[in-house]
């Protein structure tokens, strides 16, 4: 579904459901065993091939969106005018664009609502969110966050921010969810990364 990218310099709000993707360089996560214990209850196992990171799982727009860039690098176009041209505006170095396919979102939510009744210890995001779940780790997603960091996410973040975005090597993945009787949404405050990546699932 639609994605939302800013830079740390940027400031974004976003309701209902949704993965954020806080990626920055220099850094890197320490995975758990619950991954391991969590293993054999995968409800989506091709979650956690970061081969399988396809383009079905893509929105056609976001798939186009990467095949211009591409065809501008090799024709001396100026690729990030093209990126500019393919996304959204929302208001300075805030940008909107479709990304996740529909199929991919519904098995994202389907992975970690069958986590959180694994009983399994789970990792919140924060202190500010009680109902999220940090992919990183705990269930087992960070190969699969990588490879969407690596292939699409990271080329798209030095386009649009340049240096700033440039040099990403580390995510911070998880969803949160606001509902009524739970977290009913994310007072402001600043976060220690170069490029945040909301995706409403």
């Amino acid at each position: 579904m639609a994605a939302l990218v800013h830079s740390s310099r940027a400031t974004a709000a976003c309701s209902r459901c949704h993965l954020v993707l806080r990626l920055r360089a220099g850094a890197r996560g320490l995975s758990s065993d619950v991954a391991a214990r969590y293993e054999p209850q995968r409800l989506h196992p091709r979650l956690f091939e970061p081969s399988e990171v396809v383009s079905s799982w893509l929105d056609p727009a976001a798939l186009a969106l990467l095949q211009d860039v591409e065809i501008a690098d090799l024709t001396d176009t100026d690729p990030s005018s093209v990126a500019l041209r393919s996304v959204a505006t929302e208001a300075r170095e805030i940008y909107s664009f479709p990304l996740l396919s529909p199929q991919a979102c519904r098995m994202l939510v389907e992975e970690v609502e069958h986590f959180q009744l694994s009983g399994l210890p789970a990792r919140r995001p924060n202190s500010m969110n009680n109902y999220g779940l940090v992919l990183n780790g705990p269930i087992g997603l960070e190969r699969l966050m990588d490879s969407l960091q690596a292939r699409y996410v990271a080329p798209l973040g030095e386009l649009l921010f340049g240096s700033e975005g440039a040099s990403l090597d580390h995510h911070h993945a998880f969803v949160v969810q606001y509902k009524a009787g739970q977290d009913l949404g994310l007072d402001m405050h600043t976060d220690a990364c170069d490029v945040t990546l909301n995706v409403c699932l």
